[in-house]
């Protein structure tokens, strides 16, 4: 029960976070053109992409991790 109560606080909050920033905001690439995005979607596209470049780092740290392990054993 504890945990749902935080969940809905933390939710609650993330929503307001979101509805205070929707402003455009211009975000440039190294190529393509400018886009003009909401500062939220903005940020949520690097929070997303942080995540998976670490949870690509970790898959690859795991597969070097085995490989040694393999290379052990025989």
């Amino acid at each position: 029960m504890g945990k749902l109560i935080v969940s809905l606080i933390l939710a609650i909050l993330l929503l307001i976070f979101s509805t205070q920033n929707l402003h455009p905001v211009w975000v440039r690439f190294i190529v393509g053109p400018a886009l003009q995005l909401p500062v939220i979607v903005a940020l949520a596209g690097a929070f997303i992409g942080g995540y998976a470049l670490a949870t690509f780092s970790q898959i690859l740290k795991g597969a070097k991790k085995n490989n040694k392990d393999i290379d052990l054993e025989d």
